[in-house]
Parts: structure tokens; sequence; C-alpha cells
């Protein structure tokens, strides 16, 4: 039932808001070939090369709509969800499954990283799934069940490298019920592992292109994390205030579901602090799933009584009220990181003309394959004359541009400048233009949708 809830939740308004600039290269990076994809693994995004495959070929079968872009990871949060309330009624009781499964789908951020396209919520499904199997090849052993359980870590790993973590929690899992089972996890897990070292590997020489952006960890960071990991601080501290108050529970029973909420922020905080910023809300999505495990058990405390019931409920109800804002927000057209895209496209589109040409920031990739990507629908669009080299063809997300781009833009009758960004004069992202654009051409237009400025210039008569 939590499953099918959260899919229903999920789907609504799916397409509403705009790609985000993440999603953009999801959408162009799948559209490539194989080969072509697997030339970007060197020099970028390794760690999300096993996703953009997969999206190459969902997409080859099913389209590119937002909506059919999204509809995986739509999926894989569902089932997150549902292996969450298995999870809860396998270590405690029905109840406590169902409770969770129903809190994870009032949380706003599982909501806003289903519709996303991108590996987060594959993460999330390979995390929990990963210490479903453990725990029943523990109890029930058997070579099937533990080869499960090792494509399940692979599988974990392809995903996304820094949901490996939750392994710690196997690892106190094994502790706690086990210890006798230490040898076959680790060379079952490890085995599982191997195949993720290149790609791992890649990643750390890719450190300065794939985390420049990430501002370094601080206390106000730390601090503001909870409420950045579920999209609402309200949510976030009823569910870590819950959380705290299982501590009562055995503790034997609760150490690899604590363990399994703690290690991915304690190891990424750490990581943050002594090597590289990687202190990032969505990629600790993964700790959902035991907070709201931990909260569960707390609601359930006690004996089973009609009060209990009635307590999990209203609570459960209160922060289904207190993620309505939450829930909202990540729906709005606009809630994702990015330009308005869609906007673009319209504004370009309501007025394009023929021989009209448009012209990006050089370097900026998310604009350009933004912009087009909603330009696809069009029937007309203006022409990107300054690609030399389209992105598909450099190895990079970036597509190479004419050193010269002056002789390209000469003559044209209407440019539409479109940058990335809010600015009183757009020609300041194009200097090397701006000479014969001022010279040549009026500004016929002008339009600052969300993060972003477009431009018209006509032809001097």
């Amino acid at each position: 039932m939590p499953g099918l809830l959260m899919l229903a939740i999920a789907l609504v308004g799916a397409g509403r808001p705009v790609l985000s600039w993440d999603e953009v290269t999801s959408a162009e990076v799948a559209s490539r070939s194989v080969p072509q994809i697997l030339d970007v693994i060197p020099n970028i995004d390794a760690v999300f090369g096993p996703y953009y495959l997969f999206l190459h070929f969902w997409t080859a079968i099913a389209g590119t709509g937002e909506v059919t872009l999204r509809l995986p990871s739509i999926l894989a949060m569902a089932g997150a969800v549902t292996i969450a309330a298995e999870i809860g009624r396998r270590l405690f009781t029905p109840a406590t499954g169902l409770i969770a499964g129903v809190l994870l789908c009032f949380v706003p951020n599982t909501s806003r990283y289903a519709a996303e396209a991108r590996p987060y919520a594959f993460a999330c499904f390979f995390a929990a799934l990963a210490f479903l199997l453990l725990a029943g090849a523990v109890r029930q052993g058997g070579r099937w069940r533990w080869t499960g359980y090792g494509l399940s870590v692979l599988f974990l790993g392809l995903s996304h490298l820094i949901a490996l973590t939750t392994l710690a929690a196997h690892a106190a899992y094994l502790a706690v019920h086990a210890r006798d089972r230490l040898r076959p996890w680790m060379v079952t897990a490890g085995v599982a592992v191997l195949p993720v070292l290149p790609i791992a590997y890649l990643g750390t020489t890719q450190e300065d292109t794939q985390l420049h952006w990430v501002a370094p960890i601080t206390l106000s960071r730390i601090h503001d994390m909870p409420g950045e990991i579920t999209g609402s601080r309200e949510v976030a501290w009823l569910l870590i205030g819950l959380a705290v108050l299982a501590v009562w529970r055995p503790a034997r029973r609760l150490l690899p579901v604590a363990v399994y909420a703690v290690a991915p922020l304690a190891v990424v905080a750490v990581v943050s602090a002594l090597i590289s910023p990687m202190w990032v809300a969505r990629y600790l999505l993964v700790v959902l799933t035991p907070l709201a495990l931990l909260a569960a058990v707390a609601l359930l405390a006690g004996e089973r009584s009609r009060a209990t019931i009635v307590r999990a409920v209203v609570v459960v109800l209160l922060l289904g009220f207190a993620a309505v804002p939450g829930e909202r927000a990540v729906r709005r057209p606009t809630a994702k990181n990015g330009a308005d895209y869609r906007t673009i496209a319209k504004i370009i589109g309501a007025d394009v003309r023929p021989g009209d040409i448009i012209v990006y920031p050089d370097g900026n990739r998310a604009i350009r394959a933004g912009t087009a990507y909603y330009l696809r629908r069009r029937p007309a669009a203006p022409a990107d004359v300054l690609v030399e080299v389209p992105s598909a063809r450099t190895g990079w997300l970036i597509a190479h541009e004419y050193a010269d781009p002056v002789p390209k833009v000469t003559g044209a009758p209407r440019i539409w400048l479109v940058i990335a960004d809010r600015r009183p004069d757009p020609l300041t992202a194009r200097a090397d233009l701006a000479p014969l654009i001022t010279s040549g051409y009026h500004r016929a237009g002008f339009w600052q949708p969300k993060s972003a400025t477009v431009a018209l210039y006509e032809k001097n008569s």
C-alpha cells in the first residue's frame, strides 16, 4: 500500500516542473549513441555513466518527454518506499512497516527526486533492497540469496557511489544478528564493489569538474541539511524528534537501522571537512528510509492499544499537514535548479522567423541543451550557427564553438541571445560579439524568465 501511495503521489504534477539543469544533461547525453556516451565517461560525469546508458535505452523505447524521462525514477522511488515498508515489517511489526512507508510518502523530497531524471531515486531503491536482501540471506542462507544481495550492492554502487556508505549498516546488522556470516558477507560485498572501483577512480580524477561548485561544509550548512534532505524543515525536525524517541526501544534491534541513518551523513561530513566538499542534500537521500523506520518505531512503542494507534495516526496526519507547503513547492513550474527553459522556448517560438539565429554564452552547457530540448517541439527554431563540433562529438558536455564567431553572425537579420542569468545588458555575456551587435543591430525584445535573460536584436535598416 505505501508503494502504491508513493507512486500516485509522485505522478501528481510530475511533468509540471521544468527540467533542472542536471536533467537537461541527462536528456542530452541519453540522446547520444552508446560509443559517444562511453567517450564522456573518462572526461566527466563518470559516476553518472551507468545511469546515462540506462536512460539511453529507456528513451529509445519510451521517448523523451518530461514525464517519460522521470518515470524510471518515479518507479524506483515507489519501489524504495515499498521495500522500506517491508523492512519495517520484517525487523519490527507490520504496523511499523506501514507507518514508515506512509511517512516516506509525505516527505516532500521523495516526490521531488522521484520526479527527477537523475539516479538518486535508484540509490534509495537499491540501498533499501540491499538491506532487505541481506536480512534474507542471513536468515535463510543459500547461494542464490547471497548472489541477489551481491547484485543489489553492485547496482547500489552504480546508481551513486556515496550510497555505498550504507554498507556500514550491513556490517552492524551482521554484528548484532549473525557474526558467523561476516566472512561470506565481506566476500560477497567485496566482489560486488570491484566493478565499481574503476568508476570511483575516474570520479576522483574528475573532482575539479564534478564538485567544484560545492561549498565547504560549515556548522550552518550541517544545521540546514535535515531540511534540505527532506524538503521541509518542519518535516525534518518532526522526523528527527521521533527518531530520537526510538532510543528507548531495545538497542539490539535498532542499531543497524540507526547506523543506516547516521553512517552516510558521518562519512560525507568527514570527507567534506578533510578531503573534498560533497555535503549535498541529494547525495544523502538514502537516509530517509531509516529515518522513517526509526520514527515509526517510536510511534508504535509500548503495548498495542487503541491509544497507540490513535497517537500514530494523529502524528502521521500532523506530518502530512506540515508537508503540504513543501509538496506544493516541489511541483512549481520553476521548482528545480536552472533556468526556465520552457518559457525561453515559448518566447522564441512565438516570434521566430526564417533566417533567425541563436547565440549562447560560450561554455554554458545547460542553457544551450535546455533551450534546444524545449525548442524541439516547435515547428521552427533559430539556427545555432556558432557550433563547430556538437557536444555529442566532443567527448564532453559542452559543444565547441568556432574560434572566430563574428563571421558566422554577420549578416543575420535577427539574433536571439540567451544567457543563463539575469543581467541588464546581455551583451556582456558575449563581449566578442558586442561590437558587431551594438553597431549594426538594435534591441527589439528583452525578457527575463527565471535565472535567464533573452534578448532579440534586429538588424538596422
